[in-house]
């Protein structure tokens, strides 16, 4: 009984490899010191979002918050992470891409600020205020995502 020949494996999708590098990037950049103040380092953790509010609807302070968290942002950035490798493997590549583009704005938009609220919190501290390899990161990870996501748009289109 003859064995029936393999069939071919599809190539992965270069671009969406790049914007899933991207938001393995952002997940570091997240984690990592973003800023420093005279020797000691500011994370997204050490630097308050705000006052916490009750929740509610018609509350703005409270949207707001919301809007600035970054395990909102680290969980959007696993659904990236995971529109990123559908892509790769070409599942459903239009959908995907265009969905991963919304969401890595929407990733973009809180990690750029979280690292100014890091930048706010310190410069009025001291002038010697340097950026670390977190707030890169976190700025160079979401620009590759979306670099990626809409070189896959425009190779399906």
């Amino acid at each position: 009984m003859a064995e029936a020949p393999p069939r071919p494996r599809r190539p992965l999708n270069g671009w969406a490899v790049a914007a899933a590098v991207g938001a393995v990037a952002s997940l570091l950049g997240a984690y990592l010191p973003l800023v420093k103040v005279d020797g000691r380092s500011l994370s997204g953790s050490t630097v308050g979002v705000g006052n916490a509010v009750a929740w509610s609807v018609s509350d703005h302070n409270t949207i707001t918050l919301l809007l600035e968290r970054r395990d909102l942002a680290v969980l959007l950035t696993l659904w990236v992470l995971l529109l990123a490798v559908l892509c790769a493997v070409g599942r459903w590549t239009r959908w995907v891409a265009g969905l991963g583009l919304v969401l890595t704005v929407a990733v973009f938009h809180l990690l750029l600020s979280m690292v100014q609220r890091a930048e706010n919190f310190g410069v009025p501290t001291s002038l010697n205020v340097s950026y670390s390899a977190g707030a890169m990161l976190c700025l160079a990870g979401p620009l590759l995502m979306l670099a990626g996501f809409v070189a896959v748009l425009a190779r399906r289109h």
